[in-house]
Parts: C-alpha cells; sequence; structure tokens
C-alpha cells in the first residue's frame, strides 16, 4: 500500500486532509510534521511513497526537504500561496494544491500521485553516480536510451542521441532535446549525468554544462563572459561562461 507523509505547520489544514485522505483507503498516512526539522526526522525514519508538503514552514520552506527525497517519493503541494507553483513544477512536483483543500481536488491529485507511483514501479530506476547499475538500455532498434524522471513526477525513456544540451541545477538539471520546444527539468545531477553518458561524445564543459558535440551548429561570441550554444534539431540557445568557452574551444582544436 502507498505510505504518505504530510508536512504542514497550520494544525486544521493537516487535519483536513488527514480527514479528507481517509476516503482514499488506498493510501496509508506514516505521520504528520509541523515544521522542516520535524519532517527531516520523519523522513529519516520513513521513505514515504508521497509527500504532502507545505512551503512556508517553521525553520524554512518546505522545498529544502526535497535534498532528502528519494526517487520513490512523489510530491504534491499544500500552501495558500499560488505564486510558489512554477518552482513546484520545476522541482518535479505531482500536482499543486491551494487551501482549503477541496475534496473533488484532491481525489484528482491522489489519482494523479497513484499513477506516478505505478509508473516508478514499472520503469528503471536512476541511480546515483558510481551506482554499477546504469539507467541506460537499449531499445529494439538497437538505440541507446536513457529513462528519467520528468517535471511533474512523469518518467519517460529517452533516445540518448536526442538529447543536446544539459545544465546543471544542484540535484536536477534541464535537459534539451532534439525537436523539443522548451528544455525539460528532469531528477539528475548533472554529475551523474557525466557518470552514464560517454563523454567522448557528451563532453562536460566544467561544472554546469554537457554538450552533444557533434551537434553543435553554432557559437556566437557574446561578450568576454558570455557565449551562445546553438544546436541542429532544436532551437534552443545555450549561454555558457568563459571557462566553458575556453574548454570547448580546447575540444574543438581551437577553433
Amino acid at each position: 500500500m502507498p505510505t504518505a507523509l504530510l508536512v504542514d505547520d497550520e494544525q486544521s489544514s493537516s487535519l483536513r486532509l488527514t480527514d479528507l485522505l481517509a476516503a482514499h483507503r488506498e493510501i496509508e498516512v506514516l505521520g504528520v510534521a509541523r515544521s522542516v526539522a520535524e519532517a527531516s526526522k520523519l523522513l529519516q525514519d520513513h521513505a514515504p511513497d508521497i509527500l504532502f508538503l507545505d512551503v512556508e514552514l517553521p525553520g524554512g520552506s518546505g522545498l529544502k526537504l526535497l535534498a532528502e527525497l528519494t526517487e520513490r517519493t512523489h510530491v504534491c503541494f499544500i500552501t495558500a500561496h499560488p505564486q510558489y507553483a512554477v518552482t513546484a513544477f520545476e522541482v518535479g512536483a505531482v500536482d499543486y494544491l491551494l487551501k482549503p483543500i477541496d475534496r473533488m481536488r484532491l481525489a484528482v491529485a491522489v489519482g494523479r500521485l497513484l499513477r506516478a507511483i505505478r509508473v516508478t514501479q514499472l520503469l528503471p530506476a536512476t541511480h546515483p553516480a558510481g551506482d554499477s547499475t546504469s539507467p541506460v538500455e537499449w531499445n529494439a532498434e538497437g538505440e541507446s536510451t536513457v529513462a528519467v524522471t520528468l517535471r511533474g513526477g512523469k518518467k519517460a525513456i529517452l533516445r540518448r542521441d536526442d538529447i543536446l544540451w544539459i545544465e546543471g541545477l544542484g540535484k536536477y538539471s534541464r535537459l534539451c532535446l532534439a525537436g523539443e520546444r522548451k528544455p525539460a527539468t528532469v531528477r539528475r545531477s548533472l554529475a551523474e549525468w557525466a557518470e552514464i553518458l560517454p563523454a567522448g561524445l557528451f563532453p562536460r564543459l566544467g561544472r554546469s554544462q554537457i554538450v552533444r558535440l557533434a551537434r553543435l551548429s553554432l557559437v556566437t561570441w557574446k561578450s568576454r563572459e558570455e557565449t551562445v550554444l546553438s544546436f541542429s534539431g532544436s532551437a534552443e540557445i545555450l549561454p555558457v561562461g568563459r571557462a566553458a568557452a575556453v574548454k570547448l574551444r580546447e575540444l574543438r582544436g581551437g577553433e
């Protein structure tokens, strides 16, 4: 049975959510935390499938807790503040509920969370750097593929050769794919990408970017501190700093 933790400093709100979740017998509520510190303690003792998370909490932002989660845990934000929605989905939230929580809206969120959990159980999990098991597989056509967790908690299998560039965002990264309109935020650090992608095809430019060198189509110098990279297959550009531009020049033989 999927398990859940609730993190909310407002007692009336957490009691209402607990009462509403009682109608969803497929979910077991393991506990309630009122602060970042309490939540961190509970997360050390449990690895829940679902985290219902408020943003503004005693001891800091609930966003701090995301670094303590494994890929098993899917997040649904519960807050009275709509302005955090974009950030929530950028870091992989499955849903975003505004207080006071509506019974029907919660049912929709629960459905999304349960689907995300089922997908997690079916797809290969990602692994930290140094793990001997890789999320890289091969499909029926013999193409190399990579399993990722996309924004919103969805899982996907991507063709490795569609990856044009990756930009590090701490424990997350922005991924630009050929043909995609906008880069996607995925739950994997740049260091983990460097472990699973061949460095000869996907060199790392300093601390922040990995690029598909063969798909680089144009290098535009903007200033001493900024160079813009363009890639075949996408209209998206990648700005890089001075150190990354120097590394790229070395990789291209001084071009």
